[in-house]
């Protein structure tokens, strides 16, 4: 018996010029004042001003707040929180990727809870009286899909990341432009966009049932294979950065209704003791996992070999599992994302601290094949 629930984001505005429409529909929601959170590196190349003044355009006052790092910590967040509460504003922005969305949610869910982040994941904010602040996305990159999702990764002075999951700190809009990733830089291209490929492959293999989240990860890694290469080779092919940015938000969508699998599972544990991008510690894992899954789910597998082109129609089913994990070894080598997770600075003795950490990960207890300790310890030291 088929059993699934479907957890859908909220509005949506996708397409190149799209973002001279978000004054108007914030302004329809009563917004006059909005603080955009985003990162140092965003003001610098002008981004952030270009949003503030397309708020601007409809007499929306902006103030930008660029202290995000790559990895949300909860400092940043207090000091978001500080400022929202000594000005007056009415609209939250949160503008970047996946780390400028988690820090503005967990802002967000502060604000509307009152809580420090580790009581927020440990009693939960769903259940709270109260509207959360109006909360408005804008991606400049292709691959988190965070605007999609209704969870939120933040990092403890210590390094410990905390996860918060809820339904409140969803946008109430997400402007997808795909104009403003042109600017990306070849590496972050592709490691953002190796991001989007595992989302929507964990979302695809891992032991949940959702026929309809199977469809959008499927067809989200159909066109990362077939767009990344060409968006990190040229920046400008808009066709490529728009098929990346749908991508994007379809795994998204994805993951929020399937969850993740061990690739996941076992990139945030390296996360968390060592501060490397996320991108790169999933592509050193990802033929890893693939490769210890294929023998539980071989059909899934196949599947996706054959809508990618990796496999034909009539290749059997192992066949068809070992050219997927053939082609995604490819694209991981082609687009130049990190092979091996000694590169980005794991040593053989962080491995015990490293599997207790990915052995307790929701993400790694969904896997389509079960992993036990002995398993993880062993796909880590192959991945040094």
């Amino acid at each position: 018996m088929m059993q699934f629930s479907t957890v859908w984001p909220r509005d949506m505005l996708f397409g190149r010029g799209v973002l001279k429409q978000l004054g108007a529909r914030a302004l329809a929601m009563n917004v006059k004042r909005m603080m955009i959170v985003t990162d140092a590196g965003l003001v610098q190349c002008g981004l952030a001003e270009q949003v503030a003044a397309a708020l601007k355009k409809d007499d929306i006052d902006a103030h930008i707040f660029a202290e995000v790092q790559p990895n949300p910590t909860m400092k940043e967040v207090r000091n978001g929180v500080a400022l929202w509460r000594k000005s007056s504003f009415d609209g939250l922005l949160a503008l970047g990727g996946g780390s400028s969305m988690d820090a503005t949610k967990a802002i967000a869910t502060t604000l509307l809870s009152g809580m420090e982040i580790v009581d927020q994941v440990n009693k939960g904010v769903d259940q709270l009286p109260g509207d959360p602040v109006p909360f408005f996305a804008v991606p400049t990159t292709s691959g988190t899909g965070s605007e999609a999702t209704s969870a939120a990764m933040v990092k403890d002075d210590d390094g410990r990341k905390y996860l918060i999951r809820s339904l409140r700190c969803r946008p109430v809009l997400s402007v997808l432009d795909p104009e403003l990733t042109a600017s990306v830089p070849p590496r972050m291209t592709a490691a953002t966009g190796i991001d989007a490929l595992i989302h929507s492959l964990g979302a695809y293999t891992n032991a949940n049932v959702h026929p309809v989240a199977d469809v959008l990860a499927l067809e989200a890694i159909r066109l990362v294979m077939e767009n990344l290469p060409r968006a990190v080779q040229n920046g400008k092919d808009m066709e490529a950065r728009e098929n990346m940015m749908l991508a994007s938000h379809m795994s998204g969508i994805a993951i929020s209704c399937k969850g993740n699998d061990a690739i996941h599972g076992l990139s945030t544990p390296v996360e968390s003791l060592l501060d490397v991008t996320h991108g790169e510690s999933l592509a050193a894992i990802l033929p890893h996992v693939v490769a210890f899954n294929i023998e539980a789910s071989p059909e899934r597998y196949a599947n996706i070999g054959r809508v990618i082109g990796a496999a034909s129609q009539s290749a059997d089913t192992t066949e068809a599992a070992r050219a997927t994990l053939a082609r995604f070894t490819e694209l991981r080598d082609q687009i130049g994302v990190s092979r091996a997770l000694g590169s980005l600075g794991v040593k053989a003795e962080m491995i015990d601290r490293l599997s207790e950490l990915a052995e307790g990960s929701r993400s790694t207890q969904l896997n389509c094949r079960k992993m036990s300790r002995d398993d993880i310890q062993s796909l880590y030291q192959r991945m040094l």
